[in-house]
Formats: C-alpha cells, structure tokens, sequence
C-alpha cells in the first residue's frame, strides 16, 4: 500500500477505547516498579511488595481518572499532562508517609520501598506517557485516530481555519466538510477540496449522520443569541465544540479556559457526562459527606436550641428547589428568617440588613451554618458538596425568560458551595444573578477533582472567617 493510499485511510478510534490503552500503559511502568521493589526488597516477599503495588496504583489510579490524565484527546498539553502526573504520584508518596508517621494505616509501610516504588514508577510513567503521546501524533499524521470534524461557516474565517487545522495534521481533526452559516454569502459547494455538507440548520442530522466527534464555529458578525442557537442544536450530540477565539467574549463563562494547542481554537463543551462527574465526584461527596454528619451531628443540638430561643417556629427550614435534569426535591437549611417571612411579601430575594432575618440567622449566614442539613441531601445523591446552588421554581422561571442558556446550570447536580458563592454573596437581585451565572458557567465548564479542591478549602476560609451574609 503507497503512502498516499495509507494516509487517506480514515480510522477512527472510539474516545474509551484510547483512555483504556492509557491506562493499560500506566500499568507497564507499575509492574517494572513492583519487580525492581522484589529484586531490591532487602528481604520483603513477594506478597508483601504485592500490598505495596496494589496500594499505591490504586491510589494512583482514582487520582489519575480525577485529574483527567486518562484524556484521550491529542490536543492535550503534553507539559500539563506531565505536571499532573508528577503532582497526584507526589501528593500519594506524602499522604503514605505522613499517615504511616501518624499510625493511620492498617499495616506499617517501608518509607524506603515506598519512595523506591515512587521514583521508579513516576520516571517510568512519564517516559511511556510521553512515548505513547508521541506514537499517537505519528499515526495521527498518518490519518489514523482522527476525529471527523465540520466547520460550521463557509465564509473566509471558516477557510481560514480550516486551513490552520489542515497545517496541524498532528492535532487530530479530519475535517469532512462545511456546514452553511445563516450568514453566509453564496458559498460554493467545494472550497480547497473540502465539501459543503449542508445547511445550519440541518447541524444536527449532519453530526448524527457522519459521526462527527467535533464541530468548529466561526461564524461571522456572531451576537449572543446566535451562538446560543448553534450551541443548543448541537445540545445531546456526542461531540465537542470549538469557537474561533475572537467569539470568546460573546460566551464570557461558557468555553474552556486551556487553548487547543497548534491552532488558535477554544473549546465549549456541550457534554458533560464525564468519568469524573459520574463516579469520581459522587464518592468524593460521600467521603465529605458522611463524615461531616457525624462528626457535627452534637452541634445540631446547639443550634437548634439556639434557634428555638431567639424566635418561635420550626428548627428547619423545608423549600423546593430544582435539581439535576429539573428534578423538584426538598432543600433543608437551619431557618434563619421569621417563621413566614414570605407570608405577606410572597417570593423575594433577600436583602441587605433584611428585617426579616433573626439574630441567630444572622449568626448562622455569617458562618454559613444555615447549610449544614443540606449535607443530607448530599447523602440521597439530590444535591452534591460543590456545585451552583439550586434555585426556586418561581425565580427559575423568570431566569429562564432572562437568560435563555440558564437550563445548563441543570445539568449536573447543584451544590452546597459553588466558584459562585465564594466568589459573591447571597443574591440579592436579577444583577446578582446575572454576575453568578458566568461564575456557574465557568465551574460547569471547567469541572475536575482539583477545582473542587480550591473551592473547598475557599469556603472552608469564609467558614472560618466568618466572611459568609
């Protein structure tokens, strides 16, 4: 078979497929690490270097998937790759020893077989990363593992990223045609070699009927509410978009903040049904969660009597919110107004100095204990630790009329802190609102284990400060 032949061959490898020979690479520096462990053991068997193996990948492994290190997409920074990868196998090397130091751990660990596992595994891991990032823009370049991707305006941005990402056969895309922006001027129906496949709104049968993986917008004299309709039609297709960066500003806290390297290109990303937001975060919130219960469980007690003898009415405080997928549930919070604040004034948001908060109230918002029992909702899965707070029926409605892209706040589970909420106090009016959804729209957009992990320890300081309304 001639080169040329060879290189026109599309094979297309699925996402999963990649992430697993990901994992099974890892695996080969791991067995290299436990075999160097049992020839230099100083006397260990071969069942106990075996604890040492399963311990420390498992770790590692959980860390790898949160961190997004099992990405199959070429276009990943190989540095960012590398620097996560050092960082997760360090942070175990010193939670190992420092939970040895403390007794922590069921068994006594060998410092020294640790860090010879460690050193061993992290060198031998970036090398077969980086060999296996290497091997996989060859075949890229050959044409095989490319993701079918479409350009949606055929006008002279759309030419010229296509030929940008032409230039750059190593990143990934093969790019099958041209979809026709309204906007567009009497395209052709070949341009350099590349088809016009369609019109935009025909975007979703397209995608469905190539296989696309990715969608490029570069789209001419673009307002808000078009780019929200071309996003939205390609809401529930399995693919990811890309802007020309020039239309970032246009959805400040919707796209990703990582440029796609080689080409001038900035991911949004419409699917967010990740490894880490199906599984990892969910254990994350138990091990949180669970915890938190029982450990503050005889400050409920406290704060209830403290409650009761600063105003009559109930303890909690029971609201419906909208949830995951619109889901109603029921959000419980340590009450912190008069017992029927709305009675008279009906659904409002709270204020400044609002008469309607007690002293205790004030107290509880201030260190935003008023929270605490929502950590039962964690528990039944309704709710998560970090995420953009759920809102009230009545207030989503008219969100909705405002901000017609508010329902992707809905599509993960709402959380008791959130980049929002540390970011701005409670809201106050529609201004407020609007501020926070960008900050939403940047969390959802850009969520992983160690954004959760800032955001944890920021409300854990407002907490202690005592810098919460």
């Amino acid at each position: 078979m001639s080169y040329e032949t060879f290189q026109h061959l599309r094979i297309r490898l699925p996402k999963w497929l990649t992430s697993w020979v990901i994992f099974l690479v890892d695996l080969i520096p791991a067995f290299i690490a436990y075999w160097f462990i049992l020839i230099t053991g100083a006397g260990l068997t071969g069942l106990s270097t075996l604890v040492y193996f399963a311990l420390m990948e498992s770790f590692w492994g959980v860390l790898f998937l949160s961190m997004n290190l099992y990405n199959p997409e070429p276009t990943s920074s190989r540095f960012i790759e590398i620097q996560r990868l050092v960082l997760v196998t360090f942070t175990v090397l010193v939670l190992l020893i420092f939970f040895d130091a403390i007794n922590y751990l069921a068994w006594p660990i060998n410092p020294q077989i640790t860090l010879k596992f460690w050193f061993t595994f992290t060198f031998g891991t970036l090398l077969f990363r980086i060999l296996f990032r290497t091997i996989q823009k060859y075949l890229l370049r050959k044409g095989i593992g490319r993701n079918k991707t479409v350009i949606v305006g055929m006008n002279s941005r759309g030419l010229e990223t296509a030929a940008q990402i032409e230039e750059h056969d190593n990143l990934g895309f093969d790019i099958i045609g041209f979809v026709q922006a309204i906007d567009d001027k009497n395209p052709n129906n070949i341009e350099n070699g590349i088809p016009l496949l369609g019109k935009e709104n025909q975007l979703k049968e397209i995608i469905l009927n190539n296989q696309v993986s990715d969608v490029v917008l570069a789209l001419e004299n673009l307002d808000h509410n078009r780019m929200m309709e071309v996003i939205t039609q390609a809401n529930g297709s399995p693919v990811s978009i890309k802007i020309v960066p020039d239309m970032y500003e246009v959805i400040s806290g919707l796209a990703r903040t990582e440029q796609i390297y080689g080409v001038p290109l900035i991911q949004v990303n419409p699917n967010l049904n990740t490894l880490y937001n199906r599984y990892s975060k969910r254990v994350f919130d138990l091990l949180i969660a669970i915890p938190s219960v029982l450990l503050i469980s005889p400050f409920w007690g406290i704060i209830s009597i403290l409650i009761k003898l600063d105003s009559t009415g109930p303890v909690l405080y029971k609201q419906d919110r909208i949830g995951e997928n619109h889901r109603l549930f029921t959000i419980r919070k340590f009450r912190s107004m008069k017992y029927d604040a709305e009675m008279e004034t009906g659904p409002v948001w709270s204020t400044d100095a609002d008469p309607r908060i007690t002293r205790v109230g004030a107290w509880l918002r201030r260190f935003r204990l008023d929270e605490i029992p929502q950590l039962l909702n964690v528990i039944k899965g309704e709710m998560s630790i970090i995420g953009p707070r759920p809102e009230r029926p009545f207030f989503m409605e008219q969100l909705m009329q405002e901000f017609p892209f508010y329902y992707r706040r809905h599509k993960i589970r709402p959380g008791i802190t959130g980049w929002a909420q540390i970011k701005q106090p409670y809201d106050r009016d529609i201004n407020d609102v609007r501020k926070k959804l960008k900050y939403d729209f940047y969390y959802i957009e850009n969520l992983s284990f160690s954004l959760d992990m800032k955001i944890l320890a920021s409300t854990a300081w407002v907490m202690l400060s005592g810098k919460g309304r």
